[in-house]
């Protein structure tokens, strides 16, 4: 029996649908995975994200002692009527990192570690490559798992003041939403936050940057404060810095990875019909008097007058 290429396509298709296909009674794209009791700022703010713009999601909460594989299963998939394993989400956001917490047998001492197992981040890297889903990292540290490395190691009380610098933020030139994003005056500002650099392993893993810190007086050139990563096959977002609740330049960056993340504008992914644009404008573009503008200019021109004389 012979085939045209139109029936060849199609074949295709239908033998393709098992590898991609997700499941239809799921009311959300959005799966956010916790540990156990966290109130940190990067959850909440998230969760605040996702209420403020009307996005459905949906939570999963691991205990420090663990999950089990079978659990995982029934959280991230369901089962077709012709019996075949789907995907429930499209995306799957980590809020702090590995869905680590203090393991320090001291309230003074730090040992984080991570409620998952090596196999088990596989596991998810394996969700990602088999059905296209993406996933997102909010307050990771750099590391191998994004091949990179902070720019340079400090400790103790020299470590909270660089890491807590104010440092705007620039958008690499080709992500989209990049003029809007270095329009809009993002910063670290109360933000704790690790400058990195990209690194090669030779691992497989391909990163490109997403997003940059700008030079300050103890950094002396830009850094990278985010990351895309393609690990052989498995994509996802990871970002250097914590997020916080108050923080609207938190607001906007949720917004920057909810649109990455989807690849779609947010006025598809929002109930609030906000564009990406029109969503980080709103939350990072500061409102200045006319008395600030105005001694912005003085100071301007006073230091021109001081450099030419």
């Amino acid at each position: 029996m012979k085939m045209n290429c139109k029936s060849i396509v199609q074949l295709a298709i239908l033998l393709m649908l098992p590898l991609v296909a997700f499941c239809e009674d799921v009311t959300s794209d959005f799966l956010v995975i916790t540990i156990e009791n966290d109130s940190s700022n990067d959850y909440a703010s998230a969760i605040k994200t996702f209420k403020q713009y009307d996005i459905p999601y949906n939570v999963f909460k691991i205990p420090k002692s663990g999950v089990s594989n079978e659990e995982l299963d029934k959280q991230i998939y369901c089962t077709l009527s012709n019996g075949e394993k789907a995907a429930k989400y499209k995306v799957i956001v980590f809020p702090n990192g590995r869905v680590s917490y203090n393991h320090a047998e001291s309230q003074s001492g730090s040992n984080w570690q991570s409620a998952l197992t090596y196999d088990q981040w596989e596991y998810f890297y394996d969700y990602s490559r088999n059905y296209s889903s993406r996933l997102v990292f909010l307050n990771e540290y750099p590391s191998n798992y994004t091949s990179t490395r902070v720019y340079k190691e400090y400790k103790d009380e020299e470590a909270e003041r660089v890491y807590q610098q104010k440092q705007i933020l620039i958008a690499q030139e080709d992500i989209s939403e990049a003029e809007t994003i270095n329009n809009s005056n993002l910063s670290t500002e109360g933000i704790y936050h690790f400058p990195a650099v990209i690194v090669d392993e030779n691992n497989g893993i391909s990163v490109e940057p997403l997003l940059f810190f700008s030079e300050n007086s103890d950094i002396p050139e830009k850094t990278v404060a985010a990351v895309l990563v393609d690990n052989n096959g498995a994509q996802y977002a990871a970002f250097f810095m914590a997020f916080g609740e108050w923080s609207k330049d938190s607001t906007a960056l949720n917004i920057v990875w909810l649109t990455w993340s989807t690849n779609k504008d947010f006025k598809h992914i929002s109930g609030t019909q906000k564009t990406s644009e029109d969503a980080i404008k709103e939350n990072g573009v500061k409102d200045y008097n006319k008395y600030e503008i105005i001694f912005v200019l003085i100071t301007t021109v006073l230091t021109i007058i001081m450099t030419v004389f």
